[in-house]
C-alpha cells in the first residue's frame, strides 16, 4: 500500500504496509520537526563564517534519534544521506551562492581554454575575451518554457549566465544542470562547486522525503 503526499512540487510515494510503517502519533511530528531543521540549517552558513562549511552533527543526531529502531523506511532514507553530511559538513545554499560568484568570474577568464591547459597567448586571448564579451541580456522565452534548445551551441559566457539566472531564483537543481554543460578549463574551475551543490541536493532531497514521510504518517492516525 501507498499513500501519496504532493510537497513542494514534488509527489512522493511512501510505503505503508505494516513491513515497515513503524512510526507512531507521538513519533510523527517529532520526526518532522527534526527533519524540517536540518533543512533549514542548509540554507543559511555558520554565523562566524557563512562561506565555509557547516557541522550538521547536531542536526543529524537529533533526526536519528527522531526516528524509531523499527522504523525501515525512515532510516533506509537516513542513511542515503551523503557521507560528507555525517562525517564532514556541507556547504549551504548561502555558502554556494557566495562561492559561485568567484567561480564564475574565473570560469569566465579562462573560457578558450582547453581541460588539459594551453599556451600564455590562449591565456591572454581567453582573458581579452571576457573584457571585451557582452554579457546575455536575456533568456530566451522559448528556453524558459522548456522548448527543444541546442544547448551545444552555447559557450561558457552563455552557459554561467543562465546557471546564474537560477541560482539567484533558488533553484539550485537547475543551476547545476548548466553547470554540467560546460566544458574545458571552466569545466575544472567549477568541477568542486559542482561536486558540493551535489551533495547538498542529496542532502536536501532525503531531508524533504522524510519531512513528507512524518507528514503523510500523522495523517493517517487523524
Amino acid at each position: 500500500m501507498y499513500d501519496f503526499l504532493f510537497h513542494e512540487g514534488t509527489f512522493y510515494g511512501i510505503r505503508t504496509s505494516p513491513d515497515n510503517y513503524k512510526i507512531s502519533f507521538q513519533q510523527a511530528p517529532i520526526l518532522w520537526t527534526a527533519s524540517q531543521a536540518v533543512l533549514e540549517s542548509l540554507k543559511t552558513g555558520s554565523p562566524e563564517c557563512p562561506t565555509q562549511i557547516k557541522c550538521l552533527q547536531n542536526e543529524i543526531s537529533v533526526l536519528v534519534n527522531a526516528i524509531s529502531p523499527h522504523d525501515q523506511f525512515a532510516r533506509t532514507v537516513l542513511r542515503s544521506l551523503p557521507t560528507e553530511a555525517w562525517e564532514r559538513g556541507i556547504f549551504s545554499e548561502e555558502a554556494l551562492k557566495k562561492r559561485f560568484s568567484q567561480v564564475e568570474k574565473i570560469a569566465r577568464k579562462v573560457d578558450l581554454v582547453p581541460a588539459e591547459g594551453a599556451s600564455l597567448v590562449v591565456h591572454i586571448l581567453s582573458y581579452l575575451q571576457d573584457l571585451f564579451l557582452i554579457n546575455p541580456s536575456r533568456i530566451p522565452q522559448a528556453e524558459l518554457n522548456d522548448d527543444v534548445t541546442d544547448f551545444t551551441k552555447m559557450n561558457s559566457s552563455e552557459i554561467l549566465y543562465r546557471a546564474k539566472f537560477w541560482l539567484d531564483h533558488g533553484n539550485l537543481l537547475q543551476t547545476l544542470k548548466y553547470m554540467n554543460l560546460l566544458k574545458g578549463a571552466p569545466r575544472s574551475i567549477a568541477t568542486q562547486w559542482m561536486y558540493e551543490a551535489k551533495i547538498l541536493l542529496e542532502t536536501q532531497q532525503a531531508v524533504k522525503i522524510l519531512i513528507a514521510y512524518a507528514a503523510c504518517s500523522g495523517l493517517n492516525f487523524l
